[in-house]
């Protein structure tokens, strides 16, 4: 998958060092995946959640990663998309302003 913006990544394990590991993990991960469903990406996030087009993950410490998400195509492109949207807190998660953008 293409995972845009790394930098907001780089942002985000500064402001959450309790986080660092996961992202870094995450992004790996991401970058290696060829995700065409929500399916696929449960293999290895069994958590998961899909708001609209927005993937929310679960990260260490109570924290959320919110991603939009254009899906790999098969036989089309190959190559799926992540957008980072949000890195929040589990109160600003659940204050629901991030849901806007999915």
């Amino acid at each position: 998958m293409n995972v845009i913006s790394r930098r907001e990544i780089r942002e985000a394990q500064a402001r959450h060092a309790i986080c660092h590991n996961w992202l870094e993990r995450w992004l790996d991960t991401a970058l290696k995946a060829t995700w065409s469903s929500l399916w696929d990406v449960r293999k290895a996030y069994p958590s998961v959640d899909q708001v609209g087009g927005c993937l929310v993950f679960n990260a260490t410490g109570a924290r959320r990663l919110i991603v939009g998400v254009y899906y790999s195509r098969p036989g089309v492109d190959g190559t799926g998309t992540l957008y980072i949207k949000h890195f929040l807190t589990h109160a600003e998660y659940d204050r629901g302003n991030w849901k806007k953008d999915c």
